[in-house]
């Protein structure tokens, strides 16, 4: 029955190699398998409690019009000076609609972790999306004192509410941080910062310095 289950539920919650973003925003969360964990400034973040690796949901309404939230997101190079956590962001190859990035972060009490991504974006109908995987055959080598992140994939999808006004946007990411890494510290963290995340975003998409505030 348990096997049945599983089976269900990867028919009705997979995407498709068609919209290998993440589950789309028609699809439920909870009935795929998410649990809720916080919410916080409107942001309700769910985890998946049988991912072998931390694998996070979030979603919520951003008064932010889609178009200069999907920039925001792929201005990696300034995602520094306003995503807690990130220590550097280097793009190191830029196409039309793909990049090449370099990010390494600092992450309290444990080692820096680094990895390159590969990022895309573009847009389906009335949909804008944002998809990200770490690679391995491309970037910097390892460094000395850094551990490197070899599966770190995640997608964003925003769509435009109240006359473009605003946006309904969903986030999920998939990441094992690898190295010495205590369970319990995995499970009571995970999550936990992702609205804050929305809120840089955010305050980048209009323009509003850090120091003043998130966004609403």
């Amino acid at each position: 029955m348990l096997r049945t289950t599983t089976l269900l539920l990867f028919a009705v919650c997979w995407p498709g190699p068609a919209a290998a973003r993440g589950l789309p925003l028609t699809k439920s969360l909870t009935d795929c398998g998410y649990a809720p964990v916080i919410r916080k400034r409107g942001i309700a973040v769910f985890r998946n409690k049988r991912a072998s690796v931390t694998d996070i949901a979030a979603q919520g309404i951003l008064r932010v019009p889609t178009d200069q939230l999907q920039r925001a997101l792929v201005d990696y190079r300034r995602h520094v000076a306003y995503i807690d956590r990130v220590a550097e962001s280097r793009v190191l190859r830029r196409d039309k609609g793909e990049l090449l990035v370099y990010q390494r972060l600092d992450l309290p009490l444990l080692s820096d972790r680094d990895f390159t991504l590969d990022v895309r974006w573009g847009k389906d109908g009335e949909i804008r999306w944002v998809d990200f995987h770490a690679v391995t055959d491309r970037g910097p080598r390892p460094r000395e004192g850094v551990v490197r992140v070899t599966h770190h994939r995640g997608s964003w999808e925003l769509l435009p509410i109240m006359g473009g006004k605003a946006t309904l946007a969903r986030y999920q990411v998939s990441i094992d941080l690898a190295g010495y890494l205590p369970r319990w510290m995995a499970r009571s963290s995970a999550g936990k910062e992702v609205p804050d995340l929305f809120a840089a975003i955010c305050t980048m998409a209009v323009g509003r310095d850090k120091a003043r505030g998130h966004c609403p």
